[in-house]
Formats: structure tokens, sequence, C-alpha cells
């Protein structure tokens, strides 16, 4: 899969998201304005993600040399998991308050161990 740019009002348009399990990641571009407001919002959104039930992981951090760009990596259990995510007052505020220019993205497979034999 290549990576895919989209805009906060079509958040993952024309990207193909898995039906079972999927990780997905990549970076999030804050307006310089309003770096520190999405990192608060960012914080309380990976606290959140601790109680959801088809998040494997999440984690979003910042780059250290310019604030303005977080990168993320998460693991849901599925499209579901990624959609009940998605569909969270926080998120839904987050796409609504135009604190980011644009998101690049990309989906797939994790890399599991061999099972035990």
């Amino acid at each position: 899969m290549s990576t895919e740019e989209t805009k906060k009002d079509d958040l993952v348009a024309g990207m193909t998201i898995p039906e079972d399990e999927f990780c997905v990641y990549g970076s999030v571009y804050a307006y310089p304005e309003h770096a520190e407001a999405l990192a608060a919002v960012y914080a309380e959104t990976r606290r959140l993600s601790a109680f959801e039930p088809g998040t494997i992981y999440y984690c979003i951090f910042r780059d250290l040399n310019d604030p303005t760009p977080f990168h993320f990596f998460e693991r849901y259990t599925g499209r579901q998991a990624f959609n009940d995510h998605n569909s969270q007052p926080i998120i839904q505020k987050l796409l609504k308050d135009n604190l980011w220019k644009n998101v690049t993205a990309k989906f797939g497979k994790a890399v599991l161990p061999a099972a035990a034999t």
C-alpha cells in the first residue's frame, strides 16, 4: 500500500481499511499556532485509548526538532474497532477544530510471532 495524504474533512478517503486486525501509522501536521492544543488533545486521546476494547496499541509522539508534526502508530482488532475509535466525541471534535493541516497514513498487517508447536 502506498502512503496516502488526506485532509481533515475526509480522514480516510481512498484508503482501504482492512476488515480484520491491522496497523496504521503516519503523521499529523499541526498548524504552528495550534501545536500545543493538538498535543493536549492527543494526550487525552492516548489516555482514552487504554479503555477501547478493540485498540491493541496506540502511540503518538512529537518530533524532537519541530513541534508541529505528530507521528502515530496504532493497532486495532479490525475495521469496526478503528471506526469506534474515530467516532468518539474527542476525535470528532478534533476533526472539527481545525488544528492540523493534513495527515499522511499507511495501513498494513502486523508481523506476528510464529505459533508455538
